[in-house]
């Protein structure tokens, strides 16, 4: 029996858990855009937005990227020797496996350098990143529960980045050196959009924890009104 219940755990994993797993990676800079601009329209939020913002111009980023790489250095894959599991987006089930992907014009595995899933997981990872570090005065002035966010989205993050690295690994999109390229550009192009976004909008167009935040009266110049204590009777 107990041999019966571990070919059926088995089974499971590699036959639904493993092939969904698969799916959903494949399908991941696909839900990122779509779901980042979901986000911004159902809450209306300017963080949301903004978000969805960098997610978008992340897909621009990689395209000119890679076209500025292939000017120099000529691609070395054709698409008969990359995977499927290397494209983004649906593929149709007839013989002609049209494929649906709202990067289609941009996502060019082949294009060697930067790899486009990962660089727009990268980007989309470290602006969250970037956002929460600026407002690390807001959390330690939060309490203790709010602090011990960042070392939660930090361990999330690379579990991530990880998992997303060994998928590119194993079905052959990328080498390893291209991948961590691409994480180093995309953490790059990330946290610059995070910096350059609260210097010219504010902290509130990074603040996608929505946390409360702080103004210090002596630096705004407003007077700071204090309630005087009710006189005892």
């Amino acid at each position: 029996m107990a041999t019966g219940f571990i070919q059926y755990v088995q089974d499971t994993f590699f036959n639904t858990v493993l092939p969904i797993s698969y799916e959903t990676t494949r399908l991941l800079p696909d839900s990122l855009l779509f779901g980042t601009g979901l986000l911004s329209i159902v809450t209306y939020q300017t963080p949301m937005m903004f978000l969805f913002l960098t997610v978008a111009l992340s897909f621009v980023a990689s395209n000119l990227i890679t076209s500025s790489v292939n000017t120099f250095i000529p691609q070395t894959m054709t698409p008969a020797t990359i995977s499927p599991q290397c494209y983004t987006g649906l593929f149709s089930t007839t013989p002609m496996r049209l494929r649906l992907s709202m990067l289609k014009e941009l996502d060019d595995p082949c294009s060697g350098f930067p790899n486009p899933s990962m660089f727009i997981l990268a980007s989309f990872i470290f602006y969250c990143i970037g956002g929460v570090l600026q407002q690390a005065d807001v959390l330690a002035q939060l309490g203790d529960d709010f602090k011990a966010k960042m070392p939660t989205i930090c361990v999330l993050s690379s579990l991530i980045l990880i998992s997303f690295t060994v998928y590119l690994l194993k079905f052959g999109c990328s080498g390893f050196l291209t991948i961590m390229f691409s994480v180093g550009a995309g953490a790059l192009f990330g946290g610059v959009l995070s910096i350059l976004y609260s210097t010219i909008f504010g902290q509130e167009s990074i603040n996608i924890l929505g946390l409360p935040l702080f103004v210090r009266r002596d630096e705004t110049g407003q007077p700071l009104y204090i309630c005087a204590a009710k006189e005892r009777a």
